[in-house]
């Protein structure tokens, strides 16, 4: 029976391969190319659930948004490589879908399919390449092979609340915008509702505590460079492995985002959480340009209001799921939560700057020093 367990919670860890929980295509338990997709989001006609969604949520979603659009009928398909049920995320699309129809009398049609029905990040991003799928949901970690300019924003250590990233984010859309419509693609949106936080089966409350830690970490140089400076061991490792690892002790920590370490159960093998908040967890919306381009005014209307939606409810219930979360972790589970000590945070500068200097090796120093005084800037 524990075997079964166990393997059961592997196979649900192996499908949690969004964004916070390693965000790349080689973490992803299905894979599908595009004629796959295009396949898929023809017959599975049933993919939406309908959500009613949490009242005052929506209400922020939908502030002063325009809820008349007459716009001739169509539908996008919607790919997310993770798991969405019983998270915000989730609920946030679920309820923009059914917002999106009521604005345009059933006319704009969004066909979501998260759980990598689609396919892991990499055929996301492949497939809404060349159309077999309009629009992707995920981390803009497993986009850096395409555009090397998004590692900017895997400098750990630059801020202390989302306010300030999220404000970075948006000024930096536009100037993200031509990369992606080089590669055939356009950024609808991109913030970031939380910070990926740490884990570990050890107390650490001070910078001694962190000089060997054994710490899985993304398959990321710079997260890796990060975390080495701060005196830990980092271990890349399939985030679908992660569960056993630490189980077994071969890991002594990890760190993601709050809804990876409860949706994997990684609360289970777990001793303490520390609000390290070391890098933003970012989210993207990202679409097949052609498809975006070919679309009427109205059409993109119903569309752009579609991910400011899904956009304004995560970023607005977040903070009370996070808090959920951890108190569940208290309670249920016997974990020590704390906030990281200013002894830690003082370490993230001198971390920072190696991640930095490693960075403006790769891509034009001028596009990372901009984004590092951006940062530096909302922090103030």
């Amino acid at each position: 029976m524990k075997k079964k367990i166990i393997a059961i919670t592997l196979s649900v860890s192996m499908a949690l391969s969004m964004a916070g929980c390693g965000g790349s295509g080689k973490e992803s338990s299905v894979t599908a190319g595009p004629e796959t997709a295009a396949k898929a989001a023809r017959e599975n006609t049933d993919s939406v659930t309908a959500s009613s969604g949490n009242a005052e949520l929506i209400a922020i979603a939908s502030e002063g948004l325009n809820t008349s659009i007459a716009c001739d009928p169509i539908e996008l398909s919607l790919g997310c490589s993770g798991t969405v049920d019983g998270t915000v995320m989730g609920d946030a699309i679920y309820a923009a879908i059914e917002a999106a129809k009521s604005w345009t009398d059933g006319n704009f049609v969004v066909n979501f399919y998260p759980g990598g029905q689609l396919g892991g990040d990499v055929e996301l991003i492949e497939g809404a390449q060349m159309g077999s799928v309009d629009m992707f949901t995920g981390a803009p970690t497993s986009q850096v092979g395409l555009i090397p300019e998004l590692a900017v924003l895997d400098i750990g250590g630059l801020y202390t609340d989302v306010d300030s990233a999220n404000q970075v984010l948006s000024s930096f859309k536009d100037q993200l915008e031509p990369y992606y419509n080089k590669a055939g693609l356009h950024l609808a949106t991109m913030y970031a509702p939380d910070f990926r936080i740490l884990s570990s089966n050890k107390p650490i409350t001070k910078a001694a505590d962190l000089q060997g830690l054994n710490i899985r970490t993304q398959e990321n140089k710079y997260h890796m460079a990060f975390w080495k400076e701060l005196g830990t061991n980092p271990t890349p490792l399939a985030f679908g492995e992660l569960y056993i690892a630490l189980q077994q002790g071969m890991l002594d920590a990890e760190e993601n985002p709050w809804a990876s370490i409860v949706g994997a159960k990684l609360c289970e093998v777990q001793k303490y959480i520390v609000e390290t908040n070391h890098i933003p967890f970012v989210s993207t919306y990202v679409m097949n340009k052609s498809k975006y381009d070919g679309m009427s005014e109205e059409q993109k209307l119903a569309c752009d209001q579609f991910v400011l939606f899904c956009e304004r409810y995560q970023l607005a219930g977040t903070a009370d799921d996070d808090a959920r979360m951890s108190k569940l972790c208290q309670t249920d589970y016997g974990i020590e939560v704390t906030p990281v000590t200013d002894e830690i945070r003082e370490l993230y500068g001198k971390a920072s700057q190696v991640v930095i200097d490693m960075m403006k090796e790769n891509i034009d120093p001028a596009f990372v020093d901009s984004y590092v005084e951006a940062a530096k800037a909302a922090a103030k």
